[in-house]
């Protein structure tokens, strides 16, 4: 029997997708319970937890709340929350704006490139809105929200990072 998720390694941009299979050596990238996409392995990370919590649990796995480069990236991350809650869940992904509003990061330092906000975000309401969560509201988009909060989450990490450990 295959995976329910084995389809999202042929997304754009997945590791084999060229030829519309996948290879064990393609599954094989990423550690148990990671998925590979690009040259990035994710996990879902079920445990509800504040967005800095989420963070350091993140890290503690070699890892850092995930990063989203463009829509095939946001995609592949709405699939994987979905076939792990059945829905689209509210989850945090790396974005943040701390430092300064509007001025937004990713906590694995890599470019803030794209984004998928919904109608009306980023709006920072109250002054106190400085992370990142996904499948807000009907259109599944992004919004930015307080980091207490406590939501699931979505780790990655580089495949390089994998395999010097």
């Amino acid at each position: 029997m295959t995976s329910p998720f084995e389809f999202l390694s042929v997304l754009p941009g997945a590791k084999g997708a060229e030829e519309g299979v996948v290879s064990a050596e393609t599954r094989n990238q990423c550690p148990t319970g990671w998925f590979q996409f690009g040259s990035r392995c994710f996990m879902f990370v079920e445990t509800a937890r504040s967005w800095p919590l989420a963070e350091r649990h993140c890290v503690s796995l070699g890892a850092n709340l995930a990063s989203v480069h463009s829509s095939a990236d946001y995609q592949f991350l709405q699939e994987m929350v979905g076939s792990k809650t059945g829905g689209f869940s509210t989850t945090w992904i790396g974005g943040f704006d701390a430092v300064q509003d509007r001025l937004w990061f990713w906590s694995d330092g890599s470019k803030f490139d794209y984004q998928n906000w919904k109608k009306g975000e980023p709006n920072n309401s109250g002054g106190r809105e400085p992370c990142i969560v996904i499948n807000w509201g009907d259109e599944y988009r992004w919004n930015d929200i307080k980091c207490g909060n406590s939501f699931p989450s979505v780790c990655s990490k580089r495949i390089c990072e994998i395999q010097k450990n």
